[in-house]
């Protein structure tokens, strides 16, 4: 499984402090099992947070792209058709 290891939901109840310990030692993610299929991850909160960091740059930069290519126009004729009027 892409190099994660893997423990069963089962063995995760009997250890569940010794296995919190152990993420956060190693630093990196446990995925669950539950019949042998994937459920869910656990993952120590820096390797979490630096995911979602990684996932926002990427939505991020995803969309400055988008509106690159975005039709340009004048702030006049924006705040005229978003408000109705010029601003003097």
């Amino acid at each position: 499984m892409n190099g994660t290891d893997t423990i069963s939901i089962s063995k995760l109840r009997e250890n569940v402090a010794k296995v919190i310990d152990e993420v956060t030692r190693k630093g990196e993610p446990l995925t669950i099992l539950s019949r042998s299929e994937p459920k869910v991850v656990i993952a120590d909160f820096g390797y979490f947070k630096a995911l979602e960091e990684a996932v926002l740059d990427l939505t991020d930069t995803q969309e400055a792209e988008r509106a690159k290519k975005e039709a340009k126009a004048p702030l006049s004729t924006y705040i005229k058709k978003r408000w109705g009027s010029e601003i003097v």
